[in-house]
């Protein structure tokens, strides 16, 4: 037990914070605690006893009783049993500093064996609490097991305990303690006597004495610095974007949100960075390989991708992503050939961009254009938004074709729209070559070549983000940077997924390039 908790002790100064130290394990059912947390952001701690410990996730929106909300449930360090009924203040430069409420607990009983469904990545239980009730189940998304921030889902099952999200949210009714009565806001308000009171229930012991011993280090936070899910962020609050006021926590926040829909489009694929080390008004690095970052969890491809350079990096972790945006990554780029295949991309990718002064309405009209021409040819193409000023379509295909045969489709492709309709696109790129037109930039489809990952921000004033649409909704995007870090939550929040089929869309680019008269060539 002790080295199950070490994480836990070693990151805490037990001479400063109040926090339990240990605790037995209860005798019977096994209890359950979620503790309302306003740390750096306001989150959930999500615990289930096991073993001796309570086994801990983060839950940044908290647990919904609607089954269509999957909530990201960050896997954090076991905690002691005493932990359930902690209630008070960690103190600030103290790891999770702010107030601690316990929202909800009672029993709770796993479906199946514990121990093999958290090594498989998928427990389900149920719960028996004042608020929470009926069958949910948490499953590790995407990732590396063992990983040290492994992100899950928390799902309720579909029982009479399930409400839906639009008539109910329980963290809205019912925000109070389940002990005290109070709320988060009541704790940070309450008098000094009462304060007083509640540390005095918690006084040093000397099995506290004995933990502080045992431990053979400690992260102590620093006062200007921030944690998010256990990873430290330095200079939370340094002004990214000056014309919006962004900060770098903000940023940090938004992939911390977005987490398990971009992991999916990062996950074994080479991936470059673009870092803003001095802000966007500042000089922006373009990176390929870590050099000298030190991003916890990030993995180097094999040497087929540059074989005469340092290694390429693959960011597909949880850990990885958010140790990114602590050293001052905002955009993610990714190539078209997944670290499986290095020969043979799997996507072709068309970025329109429109040039200086074109209306919205006409880049919303090359992409309808695009995607008709596609379906001419037996293509079936995805819509996402730059993020910046245009639009990028995305044409999944079987990774059976060299690069050298996919770019020359993508020319073919792009030539034959701009001869087609001269006054609408054009092949060549140059400022002066698209004034009033569309240029479909198709040289992203070279071996080394990438494109912004669905879901990444970008580097540019507003900090717009790439985002996935359905084509049906083209008509409702106002431009490429509809969506930005600020109002990012109204589009993760939505259900369904508007590349649905993408993943099993596995078209032929040969058959294409001979409905096009493209000859097919050596690849």
């Amino acid at each position: 037990m002790k080295s199950a908790l070490r994480p836990y002790l070693e990151k805490r100064d037990f001479d400063v914070t109040s926090e339990p130290t240990g605790g037995k394990a209860t005798r019977g059912a096994l209890s359950f605690v979620v503790q309302k947390h306003a740390a750096t952001r306001l989150h959930y701690d999500f615990r289930l006893e096991l073993d001796g410990t309570l086994t801990s996730w983060a839950v940044p929106k908290g647990p919904s009783l609607d089954p269509g909300d999957k909530r990201m449930a960050v896997h954090v360090e076991d905690h002691p049993i005493d932990y359930a009924s902690f209630e008070g203040t960690i103190p600030k430069g103290q790891y999770g500093a702010g107030e601690v409420i316990v929202w909800d607990n009672g029993t709770w009983e796993p479906v199946g064996d514990a121990r093999e469904g958290l090594r498989a990545g998928k427990l389900k239980f149920r719960l028996h609490g004042r608020k929470l009730h009926g069958g949910w189940t948490l499953v590790r998304m995407h990732g590396r097991e063992g990983e040290r921030q492994e992100p899950w889902l928390l799902i309720k099952e579909r029982d009479d305990e399930a409400r839906p999200a639009t008539e109910y949210d329980v963290t809205v009714a019912e925000p109070k303690s389940v002990l005290s009565n109070r709320t988060i806001t009541d704790k940070a308000t309450a008098s000094p006597r009462q304060a007083a009171a509640d540390d005095s229930k918690r006084k040093k012991t000397p099995a506290r004495r004995a933990a502080r011993e045992t431990a053979t280090k400690r992260a102590r936070s620093d006062s200007d610095d921030a944690t998010v899910e256990g990873i430290r962020i330095s200079h939370p609050d340094r002004v990214v974007d000056t014309t919006t006021g962004i900060t770098k926590i903000e940023i940090v926040n938004y992939y911390l949100d977005v987490a398990r829909l971009i992991l999916p489009h990062l996950a074994q694929r080479p991936v470059s960075l673009v870092r803003a080390p001095a802000g966007l008004a500042g000089r922006l690095v373009f990176q390929r390989h870590a050099g000298a970052l030190k991003i916890p969890a990030l993995r180097e491809v094999a040497a087929a991708f540059s074989p005469d350079h340092e290694p390429m990096v693959e960011v597909d972790s949880f850990t990885a992503l958010i140790g990114a945006a602590q050293a001052n990554v905002i955009e993610f780029h990714t190539w078209n050939a997944t670290t499986k295949d290095a020969a043979h991309p799997d996507r072709i990718v068309f970025d329109l961009d429109p040039g200086e002064g074109l209306a919205w309405q006409k880049v919303q009209e090359g992409a309808e254009l695009m995607r008709s021409l596609f379906e001419q040819i037996g293509l079936a193409s995805f819509l996402k938004t730059s993020g910046g000023k245009g639009l990028h379509v995305v044409v999944p295909i079987a990774p059976k074709d060299g690069w050298d045969a996919v770019r020359e489709l993508a020319k073919k492709i792009v030539e034959h729209m701009a001869a087609t309709l001269p006054d609408r696109f054009v092949a060549k790129s140059g400022a002066k070559n698209r004034v009033g037109r569309i240029f479909v930039d198709y040289l992203r489809n070279g071996f080394g070549a990438t494109t912004a990952c669905a879901w990444s921000a970008r580097a540019r004033p507003g900090v717009g983000i790439s985002v996935p649409c359905a084509w049906g909704e083209l008509g409702a995007v106002t431009s490429g940077a509809h969506w930005t870090i600020r109002n990012a939550h109204e589009r993760i929040e939505e259900r369904g997924d508007p590349w649905r089929g993408y993943a099993q869309t596995k078209q032929s680019a040969a058959k294409a390039m001979k409905a096009i008269g493209v000859a097919l060539g050596a690849a």
